[in-house]
C-alpha cells in the first residue's frame, strides 16, 4: 500500500476490514454494583465506561427543579487515550464542553418530567 492510501489493492483497510465494514462492538451492562446503572462499551480502540446514579434526592437544594429532574454529566478522558500525552485536570475546557453536550443529549433522552425534584448523575470515562 502506498503512503496515504486507505484501502489495499484487495479493498481492505489496514486492520483487515472492508471499506463498508464497521469495527466490532462489544458491550457489557452492569459492570459496577454501586451505581443504579453501568455499562462498558468498546469499538476498535475506543473504550467507554459509564455509571448512572439516580434518580435520587437533590444534594444542592438551590438547584431543585420542581417540574423535572436535574441531570448532571461528568466526562473525563484518560491521559493516555489521545496522541497528546499531557495531564488534563478534571475540569479542563474540553471535558467541560463534552460534559455539557452529553448532558443536553441525556436531558433530551430521559423523561425528566417523571422525576421532579430529583437528580440523575451520569459519569463517563
Amino acid at each position: 500500500m502506498a503512503g496515504m492510501e486507505l484501502l489495499s489493492d484487495q479493498g481492505l483497510r489496514l486492520d483487515g476490514r472492508r471499506a463498508n465494514e464497521l469495527r466490532k462492538i462489544r458491550c457489557k451492562l452492569g459492570v459496577f454494583t454501586q451505581p443504579d446503572g453501568s455499562a462498558y462499551l468498546e469499538q476498535g480502540n475506543t473504550k467507554v465506561l459509564a455509571a448512572v446514579y439516580g434518580p435520587h434526592q437533590i444534594r444542592v437544594k438551590s438547584k431543585t427543579m420542581y417540574d423535572k429532574a436535574l441531570v448532571n454529566c461528568q466526562y473525563s478522558m484518560a491521559t493516555f487515550s489521545t496522541g497528546e500525552r499531557k495531564h488534563r485536570p478534571r475540569g479542563d475546557r474540553k471535558s467541560q464542553e463534552i460534559s455539557m453536550h452529553l448532558r443536553q443529549a441525556m436531558e433530551a433522552t430521559i423523561k425528566t418530567e417523571l422525576y421532579p425534584r430529583s437528580q440523575i448523575d451520569i459519569f463517563i470515562e
